[in-house]
């Protein structure tokens, strides 16, 4: 048995798996209504900012594929970061993931809670449980089967090319498509161990080499390197509006604040690739 549905909770706890997904379904009906189209991709953005007005969205690239992302309270305020360096689609996972911590636990974050995702803490109970719901969230069941139904998936012949289209539908990672394929009882554990064995991020086999080849979900690997500190710009292009900065001051913290990543890197000493 594969260790991710080893240590899955769909495996280990159905009831904390189905107190889940409740959730997600009732986030999702909040902002998508009922039905089989609740697929949110990079809409998980300003869902998050519609559901936390309050929160600042930090998001930078970091060179690390270890790093995704945290949520953290700073003197009362609520950030959240994610990794721009990340493909798209591990951005909008790690965001869905954050959006758990600010749904669920709210009194951490009251008393300063602050936690940085990182690869190696996935396996943590409480990780796996933002994981699973941002899994829930992205990939919801009813829609999952209508689009396994639109597709013509045939359980019998699930192919590589089968999978990635349903990586492009809701722009998630190729692991969560296989598991929640597992998780609604479309294949086997059998059939999900042998998926799960297939390199996803070798750009020569496996995964990423058929996304390339077939041109499907390409748009979700992009690295996107966007940097976004909030409302800064505004701030700053408000206050040159009201003459509280001088308008050559203004300029150049605008200029600061959109560099190219590759300056920013240079400036801090870092190797260009």
């Amino acid at each position: 048995m594969h260790e991710l549905i080893r240590k899955s909770i769909f495996n280990r706890s159905k009831d904390t798996y189905e107190e889940l997904e409740d959730g997600a379904i009732s986030f999702l009906t909040r902002y998508f209504g009922t039905g089989d189209r609740m697929i949110m991709q990079d809409d998980i953005f300003s869902v998050i900012m519609n559901y936390c007005p309050e929160l600042k969205l930090l998001m930078y690239p970091i060179r690390d594929n270890e790093i995704y992302g945290f949520v953290c309270n700073y003197k009362g305020q609520i950030f959240m970061y994610i990794n721009t360096y990340l493909p798209l689609e591990k951005q909008i996972f790690t965001a869905a993931h954050e959006l758990y911590h600010l749904k669920y636990n709210k009194e951490q974050l009251g008393k300063c809670y602050s936690h940085l995702v990182k690869s190696i803490d996935l396996g943590k109970d409480i990780e796996e449980k933002a994981n699973l719901f941002a899994a829930l969230l992205l990939v919801p069941t009813n829609s999952l089967k209508k689009q396994v139904e639109l597709l013509k998936i045939d359980k019998r012949k699930l192919s590589i090319l089968d999978i990635i289209k349903l990586m492009d539908v809701f722009a998630v990672p190729y692991k969560t498509i296989v598991l929640r394929l597992f998780e609604i009882e479309f294949i086997d554990m059998k059939k999900a161990d042998e998926l799960l064995e297939i390199p996803d991020r070798d750009e020569n086999e496996g995964i990423l080499y058929e996304i390339n080849k077939y041109e499907i979900a390409v748009r979700w690997q992009k690295r996107t390197n966007d940097i976004r500190y909030d409302n800064l710009k505004a701030l700053i292009i408000d206050n040159n509006s009201e003459e509280l900065v001088p308008i050559m001051k203004a300029e150049d913290d605008i200029k600061y604040i959109t560099r190219d990543i590759d300056d920013i890197y240079r400036e801090l000493g870092e190797k260009i690739d």
